[in-house]
Parts: structure tokens; sequence; C-alpha cells
């Protein structure tokens, strides 16, 4: 068996920089260079778009919990 993708996630209109999995929950938070942190499941359907304040656009670092926390630098 050759390993194959499950689901390609969409949504980011720049390059993505940072992204975060937890198979606990069935989440990926994505962040673009310039742009917001998206939140997927794993099966690739688009649940939220997560907006930085003006001073925050450039992610840069994501981490989740399996408790559902998210952290974003």
């Amino acid at each position: 068996d050759y390993p194959a993708p499950r689901a390609v996630l969409t949504g980011h209109d720049h390059e993505v920089v940072c992204v975060s999995v937890c198979a606990e929950l069935g989440l990926v938070i994505s962040g673009a260079k310039e742009g917001p942190c998206l939140v997927h499941t794993i099966t690739g359907d688009l649940l939220r778009a997560l907006e930085g304040t003006e001073n925050c656009l450039y992610p840069r670092l994501i981490s989740v919990s399996s408790e559902g926390h998210c952290i974003i630098y």
C-alpha cells in the first residue's frame, strides 16, 4: 500500500507557512503568509477563518491541544 492524500484543504490565497493537526478532534489549522488561519476537518471541510488583529497578520507557529485550544504566534 502506498500512502495517498485523504483530503485536499483549500481556502488560502497565499503561501501556507504553518500547520497543526489534532487527530483526536479531527481538526487541521493552517496559517498563510498574509492572511487568516483556517480551521478544516481532516476530511477537508472548511469550518472557520480566524482573522488576526491589525498587528498580528503573519502567523508563524500554530499549536492545538486535544481539548481544542489553539495558540497562534
